[in-house]
């Protein structure tokens, strides 16, 4: 019997999860509960992996088509901890960027880091600054050292407290840029029980349409995500920001137990060619944590909604779910506005599964991801390529189960 070609896709999401179901009770995730689960994906990936040396020589025909093969292949991993200060409202995160472009001619890492405050009268301590990093002495799966930043994975479990291991983060840059010097980073963090979903945290990306009956097809482009929605974060942050005066004012930020979300991220494929919008949530209070993330597959990969989102109570998780094209279950603006420069209507109000609501969302950063480029560039993007990213970034005190806490919300519009 020959299939029909609704029978076919180009596009394998990750397996949808009853979220009423007890936790470990669903082949559908994978729980974590030590470290190893959360080493770097693209370290063993021999096409991408930083100590990989790109050969320069071709065999014939064959060897020019694979260098042009590769020179279209990309891939990014990101391993993120949001921090979320429930007694000084001061959130942010801390970000090592992997990326190979070109089939690996450019491999580099980089260091995102951001600081801002949940209320409208707290911004003294805003900041969001970009550095890449050079003189890599290490590269390990658990492990990363260059000359000034050290992120390391620690197999210190803690019985009585609950934790699977520990990530420790420092960093001492001295000269950062006009907006910040100094930047000095210690922290250790106690990492709880983790998810992800099956296969291998995996939505996977092809160029033909396959089979839906095939159930073990795999490829290099992908999205795969890895959660540890909730640690207890110690340690400081301190920087020297630039005044409108143009003298440099130090702040010090000092963390204690502050509860944090870990996200482990890999994109194998361009942006745009990835997804057309995101949207991310990351609630914490005394006692609870809410996360989700969700993507939009562009309409070469048939406009697929995927949604994933737990819930941990006293660092246990208690509830785990996911979603593909079931509209109930997605992320929904409940009031917008539209940004006259961009055309984007962007939310104002928004509710996450999981049980989420926040009906005041409050802007801190809206932000033109093409915007340092030369006009001449950006036009010829948003026109041959049909892209016009934007990140609308948003924090504000909000509640959960009648209790109060702090929320990171964040919605990308790209095509």
């Amino acid at each position: 019997m020959l299939e029909s070609s609704s029978d076919k896709i180009k596009f394998a999401p990750i397996k949808e999860v009853d979220y009423k179901k007890p936790v470990s009770k669903s082949k559908n995730y994978t729980l974590i509960n030590d470290i190893q689960p959360l080493e770097w994906y693209c370290h063993n990936d021999s096409e991408t992996g930083y100590q990989h040396t790109i050969s320069n020589k071709t065999d014939g025909g064959r060897g020019l088509f694979r260098v042009m093969k590769k020179s279209m292949e990309t891939r990014v991993e990101t391993q993120t901890l949001y921090f979320t200060d429930l007694h000084t409202g001061l959130c942010g995160f801390v970000q090592l960027l992997y990326s190979t472009v070109m089939g690996g001619i450019y491999k580099g890492f980089q260091l995102n880091f951001k600081v801002f405050g949940s209320e409208s009268n707290n911004t003294d301590y805003d900041v969001w600054e970009s550095f890449k990093l050079d003189d890599i002495a290490e590269f390990q799966p658990l492990k990363f050292v260059s000359r000034n930043v050290i992120f390391e994975f620690l197999s210190n479990k803690n019985e009585k407290l609950g934790s699977i291991g520990q990530l420790s983060i420092k960093c001492d840059l001295p000269t950062c840029n006009n907006t910040i010097q100094n930047l000095k980073i210690d922290l250790l963090v106690d990492l709880f029980q983790g998810f992800k979903m099956n296969p291998n945290g995996c939505n996977y990306y092809f160029d033909k349409q396959i089979s839906m009956s095939d159930e073990f097809v795999s490829s290099d482009k992908m999205i795969r995500h890895v959660f540890v929605p909730r640690g207890k974060c110690n340690g400081n942050i301190s920087y020297d920001k630039k005044l409108n005066s143009g003298d440099f004012q130090n702040k010090n930020i000092s963390l204690t137990d502050v509860p944090v979300v870990y996200l482990d991220a890999v994109q194998g494929l361009l942006p745009n060619k990835a997804a057309s919008k995101w949207n991310f949530l990351c609630f914490q209070s005394e006692n609870y944590s809410v996360l989700a993330i969700e993507f939009t597959t562009p309409r070469d990969h048939d406009n697929v909604t995927v949604t994933v989102w737990s819930i941990t109570e006293k660092n246990k998780l208690i509830s785990i779910g996911s979603s593909v094209q079931s509209p109930k279950r997605h992320v929904r603006f409940r009031a917008t506005s539209t940004d006259k420069e961009s055309g984007w209507v962007y939310p104002t109000s928004i509710k996450f599964p999981g049980g989420f609501s926040e009906h005041d969302l409050r802007l801190v950063n809206r932000y033109d991801v093409l915007g340092e480029l030369p006009s001449m560039v950006r036009s010829l993007a948003q026109k041959i390529v049909s892209i016009k990213p934007f990140i609308y970034q948003y924090c504000q005190p909000s509640k959960y189960k009648h209790e109060k806490g702090i929320s990171i919300v964040e919605s990308t519009f790209i095509s």
